[in-house]
């Protein structure tokens, strides 16, 4: 069911990973992404397969965020949807941001299932001169079977003429069935417009079948 309702989102959508973290999104304003692996290399299904995802934000205040983000993962058979709201933590003058997030979901079960799910997360960033540091870590509890997974995204992005900025990532973390990913990322982001951008890049498994994809995502502000 939720592979059905993400996959549908994103072809309704027509077509689409760095978020917004520890940043509070500014009050009003909508942030949409969607998108996916649109090809892979080798024999690419776990930990990276073609993986639609969604995300949403909106500014609600200026200190609160609300979102709802969802994907599908290893050839369908993993993925979740989920509700959240962060708040900033721990404001630093030195320039570091900190928020908390808190969610409720389902997830999807290895065995077919679906589970409803609580989340909590820490989220870290730093502003640079021409871009930015990001590290956003994530628990995720069963409700009912106590199934959990948990992983952490460390973000570098920098920006090298007004038109393009580069986006390097690595995400490490364990899956509902007790195993360790790991896998990293490169991509470059064409400012499309004031409020549109485009993500290009590449994605590389360093665990499991260790393979690849093409990755295309669209960033939408309002």
């Amino acid at each position: 069911m939720i592979r059905a309702v993400l996959l549908s989102l994103v072809i309704v959508l027509t077509g689409a990973m760095a978020r917004a973290g520890a940043w509070p999104r500014e009050e009003g304003e909508l942030f949409l992404s969607f998108g996916g692996n649109i090809a892979l290399f080798g024999d690419a299904v776990r930990p990276v397969h073609y993986d639609p995802t969604l995300y949403l934000e909106y500014g609600l205040t200026e200190r609160l965020t609300l979102g709802l983000d969802g994907y599908t993962a290893d050839a369908g058979t993993a993925g979740s949807l989920f509700a959240w709201l962060r708040v900033p933590w721990r404001p630093d003058a030195t320039g570091d941001v900190w928020a908390v997030s808190a969610g409720l979901g389902t997830t999807l079960l290895p065995d077919g299932a679906q589970e409803a799910t609580s989340r909590l997360g820490l989220h870290w960033g730093r502003g640079l001169e021409n871009g930015w540091l990001a590290l956003d870590a994530q628990g995720q509890l069963g409700v009912t079977r106590l199934s959990h997974q948990a992983k952490i995204e460390a973000s570098w992005g920098r920006e090298f003429t007004p038109l393009w900025t580069g986006l390097m990532q690595g995400q490490i973390g364990y899956g509902l069935s007790g195993d360790t990913y790991a896998k990293i990322g490169a991509s470059g982001i064409l400012h499309a417009t004031p409020g549109l951008d485009l993500r290009l890049g590449l994605t590389r498994a360093l665990t499991g079948d260790r393979g690849g994809g093409l990755t295309l995502e669209a960033w939408w502000r309002f």
